[in-house]
Protein backbone atom coordinates (compact mmCIF):
# COMPACT_ATOMS: atom_id res chain seq x y z
CA UNK A 1 0.00 0.00 0.00
CA UNK A 2 1.49 3.63 -0.96
CA UNK A 3 1.47 6.57 0.72
CA UNK A 4 0.86 5.37 4.43
CA UNK A 5 0.53 8.33 6.57
CA UNK A 6 2.93 9.02 9.60
CA UNK A 7 1.70 10.19 12.74
CA UNK A 8 4.83 12.64 14.39
CA UNK A 9 4.34 13.84 18.21
CA UNK A 10 4.71 17.26 19.27
CA UNK A 11 6.81 16.35 22.27
CA UNK A 12 7.36 20.19 23.47
CA UNK A 13 4.15 21.84 25.28
CA UNK A 14 2.96 25.47 23.12
CA UNK A 15 1.12 27.25 26.23
CA UNK A 16 -0.05 29.55 23.85
CA UNK A 17 -1.66 26.93 21.67
CA UNK A 18 -2.80 25.21 24.73
CA UNK A 19 -4.60 28.56 26.10
CA UNK A 20 -6.07 28.97 22.66
CA UNK A 21 -7.45 25.41 22.70
CA UNK A 22 -8.89 26.19 26.46
CA UNK A 23 -10.50 29.72 25.43
CA UNK A 24 -11.93 28.81 22.16
CA UNK A 25 -14.03 25.37 23.80
CA UNK A 26 -14.97 27.87 26.56
CA UNK A 27 -16.58 29.85 24.23
CA UNK A 28 -17.46 27.11 20.87
CA UNK A 29 -20.60 28.08 19.59
CA UNK A 30 -21.10 24.54 18.31
CA UNK A 31 -19.74 21.89 21.30
CA UNK A 32 -21.38 23.91 23.95
CA UNK A 33 -21.40 21.12 26.80
CA UNK A 34 -17.40 21.04 26.42
CA UNK A 35 -17.25 24.46 28.99
CA UNK A 36 -19.31 22.37 31.41
CA UNK A 37 -16.51 19.76 30.60
CA UNK A 38 -13.71 21.73 31.49
CA UNK A 39 -15.23 23.41 34.22
CA UNK A 40 -16.17 20.26 35.94
CA UNK A 41 -12.55 18.88 35.46
CA UNK A 42 -10.78 22.21 36.31
CA UNK A 43 -13.41 23.91 39.05
CA UNK A 44 -10.26 25.80 40.51
CA UNK A 45 -9.97 27.45 36.87
CA UNK A 46 -14.27 28.13 37.10
CA UNK A 47 -13.41 29.90 40.39
CA UNK A 48 -10.09 31.35 38.83
CA UNK A 49 -12.45 32.83 35.95
CA UNK A 50 -15.08 34.41 38.36
CA UNK A 51 -12.36 37.25 39.54
CA UNK A 52 -11.59 40.06 37.33
CA UNK A 53 -8.74 39.84 34.69
CA UNK A 54 -7.78 39.15 31.38
CA UNK A 55 -9.35 35.81 30.50
CA UNK A 56 -6.75 34.56 28.26
CA UNK A 57 -4.07 35.44 31.14
CA UNK A 58 -5.72 33.47 33.75
CA UNK A 59 -6.23 30.36 31.51
CA UNK A 60 -2.36 30.57 30.26
CA UNK A 61 -1.35 30.69 33.92
CA UNK A 62 -3.25 28.12 35.50
CA UNK A 63 -2.39 25.84 32.49
CA UNK A 64 1.20 26.78 33.12
CA UNK A 65 1.20 25.56 36.58
CA UNK A 66 -0.88 22.13 35.93
CA UNK A 67 2.38 21.23 33.51
CA UNK A 68 5.07 22.43 35.93
CA UNK A 69 3.31 20.95 39.16
CA UNK A 70 2.88 17.40 37.11
CA UNK A 71 6.12 17.47 34.69
CA UNK A 72 7.90 14.25 35.19
CA UNK A 73 4.73 12.42 34.57
CA UNK A 74 3.92 14.46 31.44
CA UNK A 75 7.50 13.74 30.65
CA UNK A 76 7.04 10.03 30.78
CA UNK A 77 3.72 9.69 29.15
CA UNK A 78 4.98 11.65 26.38
CA UNK A 79 7.94 9.45 26.33
CA UNK A 80 6.00 6.13 26.56
CA UNK A 81 3.09 6.87 23.55
CA UNK A 82 5.83 7.93 21.29
CA UNK A 83 7.64 4.68 22.13
CA UNK A 84 3.74 3.37 20.79
CA UNK A 85 3.66 5.53 18.18
CA UNK A 86 7.01 3.83 17.00
CA UNK A 87 6.28 0.57 17.33
CA UNK A 88 2.08 0.52 16.28
CA UNK A 89 1.14 3.36 14.10
CA UNK A 90 2.04 1.70 10.70
CA UNK A 91 0.31 -1.28 10.94
CA UNK A 92 -2.79 0.42 12.50
CA UNK A 93 -3.30 2.99 9.84
CA UNK A 94 -2.47 0.50 7.47
CA UNK A 95 -5.95 -1.62 8.98
CA UNK A 96 -7.32 1.72 9.18
CA UNK A 97 -6.70 2.51 5.22
CA UNK A 98 -8.01 -1.36 4.53
CA UNK A 99 -11.11 -0.85 6.49
CA UNK A 100 -12.07 2.34 5.17
CA UNK A 101 -10.83 1.37 1.88
CA UNK A 102 -8.71 4.71 1.51
CA UNK A 103 -5.90 5.92 -0.28
CA UNK A 104 -3.61 9.03 -0.16
CA UNK A 105 -2.34 10.02 -3.80
CA UNK A 106 0.74 12.05 -1.58
CA UNK A 107 2.84 11.88 1.54
CA UNK A 108 0.57 12.96 4.39
CA UNK A 109 1.45 13.65 8.27
CA UNK A 110 -0.78 13.99 11.28
CA UNK A 111 0.83 15.98 13.97
CA UNK A 112 -0.13 14.61 17.39
CA UNK A 113 -0.08 17.11 20.26
CA UNK A 114 -0.68 16.34 24.00
CA UNK A 115 -3.59 18.38 25.82
CA UNK A 116 -4.45 18.64 29.23
CA UNK A 117 -8.31 18.83 27.97
CA UNK A 118 -10.62 16.04 28.96
CA UNK A 119 -11.24 15.43 25.69
CA UNK A 120 -9.19 15.36 22.65
CA UNK A 121 -10.37 17.24 19.38
CA UNK A 122 -9.17 17.69 15.67
CA UNK A 123 -7.95 20.26 13.16
CA UNK A 124 -6.37 20.71 10.02
CA UNK A 125 -4.11 17.60 9.79
CA UNK A 126 -3.42 17.56 13.65
CA UNK A 127 -5.40 15.68 16.27
CA UNK A 128 -4.81 16.26 20.48
CA UNK A 129 -4.55 13.44 22.71
CA UNK A 130 -5.87 14.06 25.98
CA UNK A 131 -3.10 13.17 28.54
CA UNK A 132 -5.39 14.05 31.61
CA UNK A 133 -6.54 10.27 32.48
CA UNK A 134 -2.89 9.19 32.46
CA UNK A 135 -1.67 12.25 34.59
CA UNK A 136 -4.66 10.85 36.75
CA UNK A 137 -4.36 7.23 37.00
CA UNK A 138 -6.75 6.53 34.80
CA UNK A 139 -5.61 5.89 31.25
CA UNK A 140 -8.12 4.90 29.03
CA UNK A 141 -6.91 5.77 25.67
CA UNK A 142 -3.43 5.99 24.46
CA UNK A 143 -2.09 8.47 21.44
CA UNK A 144 -2.59 5.84 19.01
CA UNK A 145 -6.44 4.79 19.70
CA UNK A 146 -7.08 8.73 19.72
CA UNK A 147 -5.21 8.99 16.48
CA UNK A 148 -6.87 6.14 14.30
CA UNK A 149 -10.28 7.55 15.84
CA UNK A 150 -9.29 10.93 14.41
CA UNK A 151 -7.75 10.20 11.60
CA UNK A 152 -11.05 8.02 10.63
CA UNK A 153 -12.65 11.36 10.71
CA UNK A 154 -10.50 13.11 8.58
CA UNK A 155 -10.74 9.96 5.87
CA UNK A 156 -14.60 10.27 6.42
CA UNK A 157 -15.06 14.28 5.70
CA UNK A 158 -13.09 13.36 2.46
CA UNK A 159 -15.31 10.60 1.29
CA UNK A 160 -18.18 12.53 2.30
CA UNK A 161 -17.19 15.45 0.76
CA UNK A 162 -17.19 13.26 -2.80
CA UNK A 163 -20.63 11.60 -2.32
CA UNK A 164 -22.25 14.89 -1.52
CA UNK A 165 -20.33 16.42 -4.43
CA UNK A 166 -21.42 13.49 -6.93
CA UNK A 167 -25.52 13.47 -5.55
CA UNK A 168 -25.17 17.57 -5.15
CA UNK A 169 -26.29 17.07 -1.67
CA UNK A 170 -25.08 18.47 1.74
CA UNK A 171 -25.34 16.98 4.99
CA UNK A 172 -26.34 18.39 7.84
CA UNK A 173 -23.80 19.55 10.62
CA UNK A 174 -25.73 17.17 13.56
CA UNK A 175 -26.16 14.21 11.75
CA UNK A 176 -23.10 14.33 10.04
CA UNK A 177 -21.51 14.88 13.75
CA UNK A 178 -23.28 11.44 15.21
CA UNK A 179 -22.12 9.39 11.83
CA UNK A 180 -18.99 10.51 12.35
CA UNK A 181 -18.61 9.64 15.77
CA UNK A 182 -20.38 6.11 15.92
CA UNK A 183 -18.39 5.47 12.19
CA UNK A 184 -15.08 5.31 14.39
CA UNK A 185 -16.41 2.70 16.84
CA UNK A 186 -17.66 0.64 14.26
CA UNK A 187 -14.30 1.05 12.12
CA UNK A 188 -12.07 0.34 15.68
CA UNK A 189 -13.95 -2.65 16.45
CA UNK A 190 -12.94 -4.21 13.23
CA UNK A 191 -9.89 -7.04 12.91
CA UNK A 192 -7.34 -6.82 12.78
CA UNK A 193 -7.37 -2.90 13.77
CA UNK A 194 -9.07 -3.70 17.68
CA UNK A 195 -6.17 -6.45 17.89
CA UNK A 196 -3.42 -3.85 17.18
CA UNK A 197 -4.80 -1.11 19.45
CA UNK A 198 -6.10 -3.89 22.10
CA UNK A 199 -9.61 -2.61 21.94
CA UNK A 200 -11.98 -5.04 23.06
CA UNK A 201 -16.07 -3.30 22.74
CA UNK A 202 -14.42 0.27 22.05
CA UNK A 203 -17.66 2.65 22.60
CA UNK A 204 -16.36 5.91 21.35
CA UNK A 205 -17.79 9.53 22.82
CA UNK A 206 -20.54 9.48 25.34
CA UNK A 207 -23.26 11.10 22.80
CA UNK A 208 -23.49 7.87 20.96
CA UNK A 209 -23.52 5.38 23.44
CA UNK A 210 -27.40 5.64 24.09
CA UNK A 211 -28.61 6.76 20.57
CA UNK A 212 -31.07 4.43 19.16
CA UNK A 213 -32.67 3.90 15.80
CA UNK A 214 -36.08 1.68 15.06
CA UNK A 215 -35.44 -0.19 11.49
CA UNK A 216 -39.14 -0.29 10.02
CA UNK A 217 -39.43 -3.55 10.85
CA UNK A 218 -39.76 -2.30 14.59
CA UNK A 219 -36.62 -3.60 15.73
CA UNK A 220 -34.28 -1.16 17.69
CA UNK A 221 -30.40 -0.99 17.85
CA UNK A 222 -28.07 1.64 19.30
CA UNK A 223 -26.87 3.88 16.49
CA UNK A 224 -23.36 1.80 16.04
CA UNK A 225 -25.11 -1.90 16.09
CA UNK A 226 -27.45 -0.49 12.94
CA UNK A 227 -24.50 0.88 11.83
CA UNK A 228 -21.98 -2.14 11.85
CA UNK A 229 -24.94 -4.52 10.91
CA UNK A 230 -24.89 -2.23 7.31
CA UNK A 231 -21.03 -2.77 7.44
CA UNK A 232 -21.01 -6.00 7.63
CA UNK A 233 -24.23 -6.86 5.20
CA UNK A 234 -22.71 -4.26 2.43
CA UNK A 235 -18.63 -4.36 2.87
CA UNK A 236 -18.22 -7.69 4.27
CA UNK A 237 -21.08 -9.89 2.71
CA UNK A 238 -21.63 -7.76 -0.31
CA UNK A 239 -17.71 -7.13 -0.93
CA UNK A 240 -18.58 -3.58 -1.59
CA UNK A 241 -16.42 -0.72 -0.71
CA UNK A 242 -16.73 1.63 1.91
CA UNK A 243 -17.51 4.50 0.15
CA UNK A 244 -20.52 2.56 -1.20
CA UNK A 245 -21.61 1.42 2.70
CA UNK A 246 -21.50 5.18 3.39
CA UNK A 247 -23.24 6.58 0.62
CA UNK A 248 -26.20 4.01 1.40
CA UNK A 249 -26.32 5.02 5.35
CA UNK A 250 -26.49 8.64 3.60
CA UNK A 251 -29.36 8.13 1.77
CA UNK A 252 -30.80 6.45 5.02
CA UNK A 253 -29.91 9.02 7.22
CA UNK A 254 -30.80 11.91 5.06
CA UNK A 255 -34.65 11.68 5.43
CA UNK A 256 -34.09 11.80 8.90
CA UNK A 257 -31.68 14.31 9.88
CA UNK A 258 -33.75 16.74 11.88
CA UNK A 259 -34.37 14.01 14.12
CA UNK A 260 -30.21 13.92 14.98
CA UNK A 261 -30.35 17.49 15.45
CA UNK A 262 -32.86 17.13 18.09
CA UNK A 263 -30.89 14.71 19.93
CA UNK A 264 -28.11 17.24 19.87
CA UNK A 265 -30.40 20.00 21.78
CA UNK A 266 -30.76 17.28 24.44
CA UNK A 267 -26.92 16.53 24.07
CA UNK A 268 -26.29 20.60 24.50
CA UNK A 269 -28.67 20.46 27.66
CA UNK A 270 -27.73 17.26 29.38
CA UNK A 271 -24.47 16.42 28.57
CA UNK A 272 -22.95 13.48 29.71
CA UNK A 273 -26.22 13.26 32.05
CA UNK A 274 -27.72 10.99 28.72
CA UNK A 275 -25.25 8.16 30.07
CA UNK A 276 -25.94 8.13 33.92
CA UNK A 277 -29.36 9.44 35.31
CA UNK A 278 -31.95 7.43 34.44
CA UNK A 279 -34.75 9.97 33.48
CA UNK A 280 -32.02 11.66 30.87
CA UNK A 281 -31.42 8.44 29.33
CA UNK A 282 -34.61 7.19 28.58
CA UNK A 283 -35.45 10.65 27.13
CA UNK A 284 -32.42 10.65 24.50
CA UNK A 285 -32.61 6.70 24.10
CA UNK A 286 -35.89 7.09 22.40
CA UNK A 287 -35.48 5.58 19.10
CA UNK A 288 -34.85 7.70 15.62
CA UNK A 289 -37.34 5.88 13.28
CA UNK A 290 -35.77 5.24 9.76
CA UNK A 291 -38.30 5.19 6.93
CA UNK A 292 -36.25 2.98 5.02
CA UNK A 293 -33.13 0.69 5.64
Amino acid sequence: MKNIPKIILVENINLDQETNLFFNFLHHPYYIQNRSFIFQTFPKLEKELEKQGEERQIIKSFISKFYSDNKSEIHKIIQKNKNLLKKKSEPSLTALLEIMDYQYDKSVVYKAAPTILPFSPFGDNVFYFSILGEIKGKPDKNILTIGIHEISHFIFLKQLKRIENKKGIILPDDVKNYLKEALAVVILNQKPLCNILNLKNYKGNPEIQNLRIEKPNGSIKTFTDFLNEYYYSIKIKEHKSFSMFLEEIINILLPIAPEFSKKRVIWNKYGKKVVKEPKIIKLYSEPIKIKNG
